[in-house]
C-alpha cells in the first residue's frame, strides 16, 4: 500500500512519515527546489535540486504529481512509486493535493491521509521550527480545505502520539481489507 500523507506546512507530515518509517514503511523521498531548513539533509528529508534540473526531469516525464507551492517546486519520481506498488511493500510519501490526485489516478494501491490542523497551531509550529516570518505568512496565506482529497482525515492539532495511534488504526484497517 502507498500511504499518501497530505497536510499544510506545520501539520506534522514529516514527523508522521519519520515515525512510520521507524515502524517499517518504506520512505519515498520527494524532490524540491526549495532551500533546506536547518537540520534537513539532502537525500534523507528531500532531494534538493535546482530549478533547471527539476524542469529537465519534468520534461523527461520522470515525475508524477508536480506542483509549485509557496514559490518552490515539488514532485515524486514515478519509479519510486512503481517499486512500491505491490502488496508486499508499504510505503509512505508526503504529497499535496496535486500529488494525491495524480498518484491515486495511476496507483490504485494508495490511500490518502489528511493531517488537518488549525491555522493557529500551524503558525505556532512554524515559529517553533524557526521559520522566517515572511515564509510563515506566505504559507498561511495559501491555506485551503483539503478534505475532498482525503480518504481519511486526522485531527492534527493533537499530540503526535494520538495522531500516530489513529494512523496505525487506518493502516491496520487497510491491511484487513476494511
Amino acid at each position: 500500500m502507498i500511504y499518501l500523507i497530505l497536510g499544510h506546512s506545520g501539520s506534522g507530515k514529516s514527523t508522521l512519515r519519520d515515525e512510520l518509517t521507524k515502524k517499517g514503511l518504506n520512505k519515498i523521498i520527494t524532490y524540491t527546489t526549495r532551500t533546506p531548513r536547518p537540520n534537513e539533509v539532502n537525500g534523507l528529508d528531500y532531494n534538493f535540486i535546482d530549478i533547471k534540473d527539476f524542469k529537465e526531469m519534468e520534461d523527461e516525464n520522470l515525475f508524477i504529481g508536480s506542483t509549485c507551492y509557496a514559490g518552490n517546486y515539488y514532485s515524486t519520481l514515478k519509479k519510486d512509486l512503481e517499486v512500491n506498488d505491490n502488496d508486499e511493500r508499504d510505503c509512505v510519501i508526503i504529497v499535496d493535493k496535486e500529488g494525491v490526485h495524480a498518484i491515486k489516478k495511476e496507483f490504485k494501491n494508495s490511500l490518502s491521509i489528511y493531517l488537518k490542523c488549525s491555522k493557529e497551531v500551524l503558525k505556532n509550529r512554524m515559529i517553533k521550527r524557526a521559520e522566517d516570518e515572511s515564509v510563515i505568512e506566505k504559507r498561511l496565506s495559501v491555506l485551503e480545505n483539503l478534505d475532498s482529497y482525503a480518504d481519511y482525515i486526522i485531527d492534527s492539532d493533537r499530540e503526535m502520539e494520538k495522531v500516530l495511534k489513529d494512523v496505525f488504526a487506518i493502516i491496520k484497517s487497510s491491511k484487513s481489507g476494511k
